[in-house]
């Protein structure tokens, strides 16, 4: 009786270890399946549009602070409107990360339009591989099949399929922002390790924009709630906030070096603030056309500018606030909170994405993504809070500073991962 019960219990072991197999086989060929046609699609309408897909707005510095970096050996920043004349010398108006990215394929292929379609589809790699970590996110959160459909939902997003082709920061940016928060849900506090590395990457993505330093903020505040809460000891707490920082400050310390030498003061970010701080003060953006207002003063170079649209938004602030209170509550609240989730985005794009298909598929990601993230957060799911903090820095600095949807699309793959966290009771 007993060798028939062992052999019974061997038996239900190994064909519980074929079914499993089956199920993560089934599971790997369907992501196969999507990573492919992630793939496909990018690098059809990429082939398709070629340099047609142009803003002639941030693209423009982009691109043409890599090409002076090759040739000349100098960052520089500028674009028609930041200064009466092109600006060649030195500037830490946007930081070097992108531009650095850029200057990769120009040296490699040279100052011609192969390079920039080379980065187009470097770039549409790089947002494949994003849609591979957002299924490693979505299974971590709520199982294999949650995985896959968040793979899904990122990978034929039609605005995350018109931003790989554009020359804008995004891209690259979204995948540091989900390898962040991939890895930081698997992270425990005292993991002085993993800390280092979440230092690392946002380090990078802050080079990338400057936003990236709220993830450092989300790691330090989430060590510092333990430390409150005492989930944690002051001795297990110093070794792992220690690394996060020192290892974000190596990765930032050449720009803040060059920085000093260049301009003989301490720039952390960068000197451009006065824009995105002077553009949100517009109520519903009236005046603004292309990112820009006709009456705003205009300095020698694109930093002195940048100073001059400060104290411009400092005083229309002041004012604003003063003679029109509630006008402005609302549109610093609700009005920015629509403009920065409620709208898809489609610059660049307006005749090349399916507009029968964008906006609705825009709405369904946003409310499933914030129902399972408000459903995480009532159950108390683990990485939901981190989740959510991380949604909420970002959201909050737009509405303090300028809200555009475009700034919203690297956040778009944590809410696809949250939005099938309603079937974590069926996950593994």
């Amino acid at each position: 009786m007993r060798g028939r019960r062992k052999s019974a219990i061997k038996g239900e072991k190994l064909l519980s270890m074929v079914r499993d197999t089956r199920k993560e086989l089934l599971t790997y060929l369907i992501l196969a399946a999507v990573l492919l046609g992630a793939l496909v699609v990018r690098v059809v309408f990429i082939h398709h549009w070629g340099s047609s897909l142009a803003l002639g707005s941030d693209d423009v510095g982009y691109t043409e602070s890599a090409r002076r970096l090759v040739s000349n050996h100098v960052f520089s920043y500028w674009r028609p409107r930041l200064s009466p004349e092109p600006a060649l010398g030195p500037s830490a108006y946007m930081p070097p990360g992108y531009p650095l990215f850029l200057s990769f394929f120009i040296y490699l292929w040279g100052d011609n339009a192969h390079a920039l379609a080379a980065a187009r589809y470097a770039q549409a790699f790089l947002m494949v591989g994003s849609v591979y970590l957002t299924y490693r996110l979505g299974r971590e959160l709520a199982g294999r099949w949650a995985g896959l459909g968040a793979a899904a939902l990122v990978a034929f997003y039609p605005p995350l399929i018109l931003i790989n082709g554009l020359l804008l920061t995004e891209t690259l940016f979204t995948f540091l922002l989900i390898s962040f928060v991939g890895l930081w849900v698997q992270t425990k506090p005292a993991d002085a390790r993993r800390h280092a590395v979440l230092g690392v990457v946002s380090g990078l993505a802050t080079l990338v924009r400057p936003t990236g330093v709220l993830l450092l903020f989300a790691a330090a505040g989430r060590l510092a709630l333990c430390l409150m809460r005492r989930k944690i000891g002051v001795r297990a707490l110093w070794p792992a906030l220690g690394a996060l920082l020192l290892t974000f400050c190596l990765v930032l310390s050449p720009w803040w070096v060059r920085n000093a030498l260049v301009f003989h003061r301490f720039i952390p970010l960068t000197a451009s603030g006065g824009n995105p701080l002077l553009l949100g003060t517009y109520v519903n953006l009236e005046g603004i056309k292309y990112g820009w207002h006709p009456s705003w003063p205009v300095g020698k170079d694109p930093m002195e500018t940048g100073e001059l649209h400060t104290a411009l938004a400092i005083k229309r602030l002041r004012d604003g606030f003063q003679n029109d209170f509630w006008r402005y509550l609302d549109w610093y609240t609700r009005g920015k909170f629509r403009l920065l989730w409620g709208r898809a985005f489609v610059w660049g794009g307006e005749d090349k994405l399916p507009r029968g298909v964008t906006l609705p598929y825009h709405y369904v990601l946003v409310a499933a993504g914030g129902f399972g993230l408000l459903y995480g957060l009532w159950r108390c799911f683990p990485g939901s809070g981190r989740i959510f903090a991380v949604l909420l820095l970002f959201t909050l600095v737009h509405l303090a500073t300028y809200a555009h949807c475009r700034y919203a699309l690297p956040l778009l793959p944590l809410l696809a991962a949250t939005a099938f966290w309603p079937l974590k009771v069926f996950a593994r």
